[in-house]
């Protein structure tokens, strides 16, 4: 069975998506992209999505001229051409073909890509029991002009995830060069301690996510006072709770950062609360 993408104004069958092989998303990396879900056949927060890319488009001067009422529209005709109420969807923004071979070239026509696919969920486990942690050996420069970004250029995280794995851990923390949490490899973190929910500054040079800024709003919402600002490693680890989140996997309790066990239950009160919260809010 044929799946359907958007692919530059079209929607077509999979059997017919070519993209050029001078592409510079291909050949360099030179892109960006959006992950999120539907939930019964409805994209969430994608008004938020394509902001944040938008923003990403005009600093790396990449072309982004569809309109968010366009993309909502082909979104939906994928999410039934597909059979896919709960889905996956990601929208891949590549510079297009053309221009010098390392220089940021104006009027270059961009590639557009739409996939949407059924939703492969976490598995249920992990939000009963948590997910275990790992801190990272390589550690993110302050100053990396990308990392605020959704960059189609993932060698480095495909490299951190395998890490993750060979130290029997699904995500690894990744510290910056002044020594302070910066987030996960694909989701950002949150600490508890004392009913207040602590994450990392946008400054520490991370990527501002839609559901970190959806669970302060929660927070807000909610009473729950919030911070965000510098830590090192060791407020995890001394932690009553930790959580990390994204728009696949919501919210995402964790009960192990290396050796160390974290709160004397999971999900902690104030994790499940926000758990609680978040789903309704969808």
């Amino acid at each position: 069975m044929n799946q359907f993408f958007f692919l530059n104004g079209k929607i077509i069958p999979d059997s017919d998506a070519y993209i050029s092989s001078a592409d510079r998303g291909f050949l360099y990396g030179d892109g960006i992209y959006e992950t999120l879900r539907s939930y019964n056949g409805k994209p969430f927060k994608l008004s938020d999505h394509l902001e944040r890319m938008r923003h990403s488009a005009k600093q790396l001067r990449i072309s982004f001229s569809y309109t968010n009422e366009n993309i909502g529209e082909w979104i939906n005709e994928l999410i039934e051409l597909n059979c896919s109420q709960d889905a996956y969807i990601r929208i891949t923004l590549s510079r297009g073909t053309g221009g010098g071979r390392l220089q940021m070239d104006d009027n270059i026509e961009p590639t557009t890509m739409i996939q949407v696919k059924p939703f492969t969920p976490y598995d249920s486990k992990l939000y009963d029991e948590g997910m275990s942690l790992v801190v990272s050996n390589s550690k993110r420069s302050t100053t990396c002009p990308i990392s605020s970004h959704k960059s189609t250029n993932l060698l480095k995280s495909i490299l951190l995830k395998e890490e993750a794995k060979k130290r029997s851990a699904l995500e690894s923390i990744i510290i910056n060069t002044d020594e302070h949490v910066a987030e996960c490899v694909v989701s950002n973190i949150f600490f508890v301690n004392n009913g207040k929910a602590v994450t990392p500054s946008l400054d520490t040079n991370i990527l501002p996510g839609i559901t970190r800024r959806t669970v302060l709003d929660i927070c807000k919402e909610s009473s729950i006072p919030t911070s965000e600002e510098r830590f090192k490693v060791e407020a995890l680890l001394n932690a009553e709770e930790v959580f990390i989140t994204n728009s696949l996997m919501e919210i995402m309790p964790v009960s192990k950062i290396e050796n160390y066990k974290i709160g004397e239950t999971i999900p902690g009160k104030i994790t499940q609360r926000l758990i609680n919260a978040y789903k309704h809010f969808v």
